[in-house]
Formats: structure tokens, C-alpha cells, sequence
């Protein structure tokens, strides 16, 4: 297949993706009360705080309550949404700056609060991405036309329409790295090396972001330009945190309301907080507040002069905003020359600073959760490209499932793997005891994972539930699956899992499971699988929930879920299933007499009686 038909193939899948968004977030018959139980919106929130960013934007601080937690499938850190007001027009676009279980912050895209923004009962919906979705087809235009030969090219090689030359021994320099593993040290060896594309395979716990800021600092030893990315902003902002700590200067540009102290002062916004800097900004700031102010006087009711009037006053605060993000612009183009490394997250990245600019080196992290069209968006910026992750991790979330099925949640990592451009696998792992890392080791790296850990008795526990009667339960109108009874174990028996002072988490695949448990459980921390992914904790418990006499195990057949899952714990991983249901599938049969092999496997009648 060629390139231009490639392309139009994954346009049509990216367009499909569009459509099921724009009937996720605009059906006009869902009532409130569905959206909210599936957590599409946030009704009601109630204001806490209204301020202005450091663009002079409005922002909203809101306070509300979610059924089951924030669905993080819908909202997330740089996410369109609306603000409306119920059964009326009122509503206005924004952005999402950030979000906890109960607090969101939303950058309002008007020239000042609305006048219903106090009104009771105001909620949060999200929107179709759009511009997001204009920048990715716009790349893969540009890719299909040819305009820039060197990423059509790095396009065929991802798709295995060209094969990229083997590396030559002569290529590769020896470099001293004495904190690096021979993997890791290898990876950035190769890294040097004048290749389009290098692939950095790096399973959990074997230090990936150590390998890619160690080839960083060697590549700006060279003198090399960089581009960091990916496509979550917690990702970007711990490689920006590693980056730092290693003496690198960093620009970290997009969203960036969450990040800590450290990174949000290599922030336009933290920057441009500097004395230096902030006190004329604070000069127009207040100049335009007290237009806004005078603004204010002129309301709906007043006539045609005075509407006038209040027309004048904004455009003099819309000047000021202009005053503001040219000075600030000007101020921080030197700070984009003299960073190490400008990172954000693929659409953060569309910044007018960059726009010509060309890179020598593109990193794109987690490269196995950022779906096809959005990676380009970064890739575009270099001459080469360096993806790490993990494809045998979660693919990147995909609304659509036709599109999915089709091919859009095939990561461009996965893509590239399938086109066998060669890796270097991180082969050594420090997060695991080897008895928590041996199964996945076994069935999802062919064995080539090794541990540094040490082995610690009993840290891995199967505690089979068959016979027990511990039904799973259909959560009303839901197809989510739960099972009280292994919620009722956990309960029991948590406290002599988890040593004092350690981190410990409760996780399962099923969200009306992880509802159950975050009312039942107040000392342990409860996520989802998929939220959980690229986080660790001290103990990690596994509920499974499916247990019934048709061996249906439903989505516990999505194995990278439970790769995610299982390579989480650092020092003992419990979990907890019904073997008569789950070992009808190889999967689960090979990891049930994995833990007899390690000598964890357990009746959970041990704990009963």
C-alpha cells in the first residue's frame, strides 16, 4: 500500500473517531442524569474562586461531586469543555486546566466571567476536540502531499514501505556511563547514531527515563537541538522533573496547572511570574481590570449608547490583552533559544514560537498510549526520531470502536514494531521482586526480562475464590460487572497485606467494582487499571470480579490491561479470582500455575476459615 492511500485510510478512521465524539458530547435527548452516571459531565459544580491567568484570561476554580470518581476516559488535563447552564443557551467554551476528584480549574475562552457564571446549578460538559483533530489532518496531509521528504519517509519506515539501513559497527561509539546497565547504555549508544528512527523499548520498572535524559545529555554534548513530548502531560512533566535534576535547562510549554514548583518555573507562566518580568504585566493587568471594572456598570438592560460604550471599554482590555501576549512573547523567545530541551505534550507543542523551527532529535515518550496522527505532530518538528514505551502496555483510548478495531488505536510504537524497525529492549528491572515480574516477563517478553530486585517470599499471592460462591453482580443499568464478596476479603484481610508506612493500592478492571470500593475503603488508595498505568505502589491489590458457571470473562481478554496491572507492585502484588471461571482462557490458566510455581497460589478458604 502506498503512502497516499495509507493516509487516507487513517483520515477515514480519524473522521470516524471525530463523528462518535460529536454523539458522545452533543446528544441532545441523554438527560443529565445519564450523562452524569457516565461520567460525560460534571453537574452540579459550584464556584470557589474566579481569577485571571497570567494572559489575562478568566479562570474558574469549581468544586462538585462525581458518582464513581472523574472519569479520566473523559476529562483530563488540557480537555475542551463547556460551561452551561441547564435549560437554557447559556454556555461557554474553555479548557480544562485541571482536575481532582472533587476541584477543576477551567480557562474560560470569553473576554470576561458571563453573568450567569454564579447561577445555581451550572455543570461541565466535555467537548469534541476539534482543533486537535485539525492539526492531526492537517499533518497527515502534509505527509501524504510530500511536503517534507524527510517525514514521508520516516512515515514508510514506521509502516514498513522502507526499510531503514541496519546500524554499521563502525557507527556506534563506546561511551563510559557507569550508572547505566549494559541496556540501558547500548539504548544510548545507538541513540547517537545518524538512524531516522530509534525505537526504545522500555517494560515497566527498567528505567527508560534514565536511559532518555543519559542520551539527551550526550546529544546536547554534541550540540544537538531537542524536542520532547508525550501524550500525557504527567508524562511530559516527570521527564521535564528528571531533566532538571540532571542540570538540563527545560521549556515546558501547554498546560501546565498542575505541575510542581520545580517544572512550573521553566513554565511561560512561571517565568513570566519573575519580577523582572511580571511587574509591567501586572501594570496592564490592573489597567485592564479597571476597564473591565468601568465595563461592568453598562448592563443587558441599558440602551444603544451605552451598550456602545461598554463595546469601547472591552476593546480596550482586548488591546491590553494583545500588549500582554506580544510582551510576554517577547520576554520568552530567549528562553527558547537557551533551553536544553522544549517539551509538551504533541498539541502543547503548537506554539507560533515554534513554528519554523526545526529540531535535530524529536523524543516522543509513552509513544505505546499516543495514537498515530498525534505523534506526527511531534515527529514533524526533527530531522530523526526517538519513540520509547511500552506497546505491550494499554494502546492509546479510542471513543470509537469501529475506528479502533480498525486500526486507530494501533499506537505508532506498535506500528513501527509490527514493521520490525529494530529496538533496543531495556532488559533489566528494578521495580519488581522477580516473582512479581516472572509471569510477565514470561508471556509478554519472551523471557528477556530480567530483575535486580530481590526476591522477597510470598509477594506474589493468588487467592482463588472458585467454590466460594463469590458471585459477580450486573450493576444496574450498567454493563459493568462488580463482586462484592472479594471487596468483603479485601476489607477483612488488607491490613495483614500491607506492611505500616508502605504505599498500597486497590485496583480492578471494572469501574462499578472500583465505585464499590472507594465507599468501602478509606485507607487504601482505589484507581482503575487504566488510570493507574505508569504508576507503582509498595502493595497493589487485583480484584478480577468475573466469576460465573459460563466461564465469560468479557474484557479481562484485553491481556495488556493486565500486563498494566500486574507490574504495578514493587514489594508484595495480591490478587484475587475465581479459577473455574478465568482458567477456561490460557492467559489466566498459564497465570494461575505460575503462582503455584512460585508458591503463591492460595484457597481463598484459608482466609474464610
Amino acid at each position: 500500500m502506498e503512502v497516499k492511500s495509507l493516509i487516507q485510510e487513517i483520515r477515514s478512521l480519524l473522521r470516524l473517531e471525530e463523528e462518535e465524539q460529536e454523539k458522545k458530547w452533543f446528544e441532545k435527548d441523554v438527560s443529565l442524569k445519564e450523562l452524569r452516571k457516565e461520567g460525560a459531565i460534571l453537574h452540579p459544580v459550584k464556584i470557589q474562586n474566579k481569577s485571571f491567568g497570567y494572559t489575562d484570561q478568566p479562570v474558574i476554580t469549581v468544586s462538585f461531586h462525581a458518582e464513581g470518581g472523574v472519569n479520566r476516559a473523559f476529562f483530563s488535563e488540557g480537555t475542551p469543555v463547556a460551561v452551561f447552564l441547564p435549560n437554557t443557551d447559556d454556555i461557554c467554551n474553555g479548557q480544562l486546566l485541571s482536575i481532582a476528584e472533587r476541584k477543576a480549574e477551567v480557562l474560560l475562552y470569553t473576554d470576561d466571567f458571563p453573568d450567569w457564571i454564579d447561577e445555581k446549578g451550572i455543570g461541565i460538559k466535555r467537548l469534541p476536540d476539534n482543533r486537535t483533530f485539525q492539526q492531526m489532518h492537517g499533518v497527515l496531509k502534509r505527509i501524504s502531499k510530500g511536503e517534507n521528504k524527510r517525514l514521508t519517509e520516516l512515515f514508510e519506515i514506521v509502516h514498513g514501505l522502507k526499510k531503514q539501513k541496519p546500524l554499521e559497527q563502525t557507527d556506534v561509539k563506546s561511551l563510559k556511563l557507569p550508572d547505566l546497565n549494559a541496556y540501558q547504555k547500548l539504548a544510548v549508544e545507538h541513540g547517537l547514531c545518524d538512524l531516522p528512527l530509534q525505537l526504545i523499548h522500555g517494560p515497566p520498572g527498567t528505567g527508560k527515563t534514565t536511559t532518555i535524559v543519559a542520551l539527551i545529555q550526550e546529544l546536547r554534548k554534541q550540540g544537538k537541538s531537542i524536542v520532547a513530548s508525550a501524550p500525557s502531560n504527567a508524562a511530559v512533566d516527570h521527564l521535564a522533573q528528571q531533566l532538571l535534576n540532571n542540570g538540563l535547562k527545560v521549556l515546558r510549554l501547554g498546560n501546565t496547572a498542575k505541575v510542581n514548583q520545580k517544572v512550573w518555573e521553566h513554565t511561560p507562566a512561571g517565568i513570566m511570574s519573575q519580577d523582572k518580568y511580571s511587574k509591567k504585566i501586572k501594570r496592564l493587568k490592573i489597567q485592564a481590570a479597571e476597564f473591565r471594572k468601568m465595563a461592568h456598570q453598562y448592563k443587558r438592560s441599558f440602551g444603544k449608547s451605552e451598550r456602545e460604550q461598554r463595546k469601547l471599554l472591552f476593546k480596550e482590555v482586548y488591546a491590553i490583552r494583545d500588549e500582554i501576549k506580544s510582551l510576554s512573547t517577547y520576554y520568552l523567545s530567549q528562553f527558547y533559544k537557551e533551553a536544553d530541551v522544549i517539551l509538551g505534550t504533541p498539541i502543547g507543542l503548537i506554539d507560533p514560537l515554534l513554528k519554523e523551527q526545526t529540531f535535530d532529535v524529536a523524543f516522543l515518550d509513552e509513544a505505546g498510549q499516543c495514537i498515530e496522527p498525534m505523534a506526527w505532530l511531534v515527529l514533524e518538528k526533527a530531522n530523526r526520531a526517538i519513540l520509547s514505551g511500552d506497546h505491550l502496555q494499554l494502546p492509546p483510548t479510542i471513543i470509537s470502536e469501529e475506528a479502533a478495531r480498525k486500526g486507530l488505536s494501533t499506537s505508532v510504537l506498535e506500528h513501527a514494531m509490527n514493521s520490525e524497525v529494530s529496538s533496543n529492549l531495556l532488559g533489566i528491572q528494578y521495580r519488581m521482586t522477580p516473582e512479581i515480574a516472572g509471569f510477565s516477563s514470561r508471556y509478554f517478553y519472551d523471557g528477556k526480562l530480567s530483575s535486580a530486585a530481590d526476591s522477597l517470599p510470598d509477594s506474589l499471592i493468588y487467592y482463588d475464590t472458585a467454590g466460594a460462591g463469590f458471585d459477580e453482580k450486573k450493576q444496574e443499568n450498567s454493563r459493568s460487572t462488580n463482586n462484592p464478596e472479594e471487596l468483603r476479603i479485601v476489607e477483612e484481610n488488607a491490613e495483614n497485606w500491607i506492611v505500616k508506612g508502605q504505599s498500597a493500592v486497590f485496583i480492578s478492571p471494572y469501574s462499578s467494582q472500583v465505585e464499590l470500593a472507594k465507599e468501602a475503603f478509606k485507607e487504601i488508595s482505589v484507581s482503575t487499571i487504566d488510570s493507574f498505568q505508569g504508576q507503582e505502589a509498595d502493595v497493589v491489590i487485583l480484584s478480577l470480579v468475573r466469576s460465573n458457571t459460563e466461564g465469560k470473562i468479557g474484557f479481562l481478554k484485553d491481556y495488556r490491561r493486565m500486563n498494566v496491572a500486574l507490574t504495578r507492585a514493587k514489594k508484595k502484588l495480591v490478587v484475587i479470582g475465581d479459577s473455574a471461571t478465568l482458567a477456561n482462557d490460557q492467559f489466566y490458566k498459564e497465570f494461575v500455575e505460575y503462582a503455584e510455581e512460585v508458591g503463591g497460589y492460595r484457597s481463598v478458604f484459608e482466609l474464610i476459615y
